[in-house]
């Protein structure tokens, strides 16, 4: 009991961070015009409302139940809404990032594609209004509307032991291969081969082009790197429960199926403050220039010579 405290407490304070570092992005794009209006930023302040809500509602539900051993609110619309919220926010965050992934090659090597508004529309707002509208639809028809033998609720089963978008085989594989695994492995596609792309065609950029696309290509690999760590493991780990390989009466791997989907919300906050130009990390990085790597300089002091000290005249 005692490591479960300490696990929480520690969860809580990451917790407590990484939604005052949203706060603060969001804050920061939401002074500047320019930031909300440009195309990089849209799914980054996307994955950012993610983890706001994924830090401030479904990860408290969760900690209750782990606390406690029973969720909430114990009534049949809570069980579904706490599915809906979970899967629709999970899927969402997933979907975002594969599409980030894909879109930063354009932006990055193709950019002038989107320089009229119907482009944009064509290539940036339609696709994710299709992906929010997706997601969303599917979670709320299979997480809220159908009914199935399978479901039963009970209180002191995580999510209430879930609703038929899990129970019935059909539906789960579906939600493996098409809402998992396969953004997952775009992202990771994605994600290596936009480095390698950076690194083969950076010498036809200019000077200028080369430094934005920098800060795009650092952003994207990291954030790719991080979702890859989280949920390739998660998917696999699906994948190996929907064919019975694996049981989540095993504690460990109940315990990573349940906290694995929080490890992206919580740590794409760090990422963006780190990779995104802020007065506060500007500050932050001053300080830690001045005092942790100071410049040891060569100071020259004049040398005092007195006349009787000059050589006489030869």
């Amino acid at each position: 009991m005692k490591g479960d405290v300490t696990s929480l407490v520690f969860l809580v304070i990451i917790q407590i961070i990484s939604f005052t570092c949203t706060l603060y992005i969001l804050f920061e794009f939401g002074k500047k015009r320019s930031q909300i209006r440009s195309l990089p930023n849209h799914l980054i302040a996307g994955l950012l409302l993610i983890s706001a809500w994924s830090t401030t509602f479904d990860l408290p539900v969760t900690q209750f139940y782990f606390w406690t051993n029973a969720v909430p609110i114990k009534t049949p619309e809570a069980c579904r809404f706490y599915n809906f919220a979970l899967f629709s926010i999970c899927g969402l965050n997933r979907m975002f990032m594969a599409f980030l992934s894909i879109e930063r090659h354009f932006l990055v090597f193709h950019a002038q594609i989107y320089r009229t508004t119907r482009t944009r529309w064509l290539y940036h707002f339609v696709p994710l209004i299709i992906i929010i509208l997706w997601i969303v639809i599917y979670s709320l028809v299979t997480d809220i509307i159908i009914t199935c033998p399978q479901l039963h609720f009970r209180y002191s089963y995580f999510l209430c032991n879930y609703t038929c978008s899990i129970l019935v085989p059909e539906l789960l594989l579906f939600y493996v291969y098409f809402q998992v695994f396969f953004p997952t492995v775009v992202t990771i596609v994605a994600g290596v081969l936009l480095p390698i792309r950076f690194v083969m065609q950076k010498r036809s950029m200019q000077r200028f082009q080369w430094r934005q696309t920098r800060k795009l290509t650092i952003q994207t690999g990291l954030i790719c790197a991080v979702y890859t760590i989280s949920w390739a493991p998660y998917a696999i780990f699906l994948q190996l429960l929907s064919n019975d390989r694996v049981s989540l009466s095993d504690e460990s791997i109940s315990r990573f199926l349940i906290f694995g989907p929080y490890v992206t919300p919580l740590l794409t906050p760090f990422i963006c403050f780190y990779t995104t130009p802020t007065p506060i990390k500007m500050f932050l990085s001053q300080q830690i220039n001045r005092y942790c790597f100071r410049r040891h300089q060569n100071i020259v002091h004049p040398h005092n010579v007195t006349l009787n000290q000059l050589p006489a005249n030869q």
